[in-house]
């Protein structure tokens, strides 16, 4: 018996006095273009900006604008500054962005077309906020959402609450989690955007006013929840099979939504996800003619919020 703990002892002993070969990492890193985006038009000098993550580290990002590279970004935010002198006007250019993790897997983003203009951009964006609504009552974290639009392209934009900046956004669609909870209960609050687009412009939204809702005191729900279309926008024209998607958002849950063209509903779903992503076969509606398009979304406690009344050309 002695014997056999001793030969016990040793084989404990020598596992862990061997270290194991730590697995190897062949995972490569993801990497996607923030800025500029498919089909951005350029008007003055940018910011390029990437998003790349590892499961491990990320040991560079670069990029190439039609095969040359550029760049070698070692910490986050990835981001350069880049001249448009010296590109030529008026062209479709392809950047495309790479990353490598300190393993050496690397990897590519999908490529993205972009274009710089002849002239320069003079014309002001616009944008809005489309939720909350003013004198809305709001609780917990609220999505802030903003509307954005330029004749060339929107290069971000900026949050703001009580006048003080919150936060920047350079993805469609553009929105801020505000945190209420470090807000008095029963306070009012302003919020504004400003969009800025790829010639420097700027604009400002309309002021809205909120309310943060009083925690001490319990009362019924009565905020309805909101429903913005990303896509299609309106005015546009459409064939065959598209993808719809929407955004969706209660101050509670969105517990159910409803798509519906020219009145009649077309789809229904529970607990749908925000954004709202599906596909629409529109071959069977009448070719050459405006429909209109519309979203409904119910939270549990009833109330219905519905989407602006969207109007499209079947080809």
């Amino acid at each position: 018996m002695p014997r056999l703990i001793i030969v016990f002892i040793s084989i404990l002993w020598f596992l862990n006095a061997c270290s194991l070969p730590e697995p190897t990492d062949d995972i490569p890193p993801v990497t996607l273009m923030v800025y500029p985006y498919e089909g951005a038009v350029i008007s003055s000098d940018i910011t390029v900006r990437i998003d790349a993550h590892d499961d491990d580290e990320i040991s560079k990002v670069w990029f190439y604008i039609d095969g040359t590279k550029y760049g070698d970004i070692t910490k986050s935010p990835y981001e350069q500054e880049l001249s448009i002198d010296g590109f030529e006007k008026g062209v479709t250019h392809v950047i495309q962005s790479a990353a490598r993790d300190k393993e050496g897997n690397a990897s590519y983003s999908p490529p993205v077309r972009f274009t710089i203009a002849e002239t320069p951009d003079v014309i002001d964006p616009s944008v809005i906020i489309v939720n909350p609504q003013g004198g809305q009552v709001v609780e917990g974290t609220v999505r802030i959402v903003a509307h954005a639009e330029d004749e060339r392209s929107i290069k971000n934009v900026g949050f703001f609450i009580n006048g003080d900046s919150v936060g920047n956004d350079f993805q469609y669609p553009y929105t801020y989690e505000w945190n209420t909870s470090n807000f008095s209960d029963s306070t009012e609050h302003t919020i504004f955007a400003k969009a800025f687009d790829s010639g420097n412009n700027v604009a400002v939204s309309p002021v809205i006013g909120v309310t943060v809702y009083p925690r001490s005191v319990e009362a019924p729900d009565v905020t309805p929840p909101t429903a913005f279309f990303l896509y299609p926008v309106t005015g546009s024209t459409i064939t065959g099979e598209i993808t719809v998607s929407a955004d969706l958002y209660d101050n509670e849950e969105v517990v159910k939504s409803e798509f519906y063209v020219d009145g009649i509903k077309e789809r229904e779903v529970t607990n749908p996800d925000s954004p709202w992503i599906f596909n629409w076969n529109s071959t069977n509606k009448a070719d050459s003619t405006l429909h209109t398009l519309y979203i409904k979304a119910y939270d549990e406690a009833g109330n219905t919020g519905t989407s602006e009344l969207m109007t499209v050309t079947i080809q």
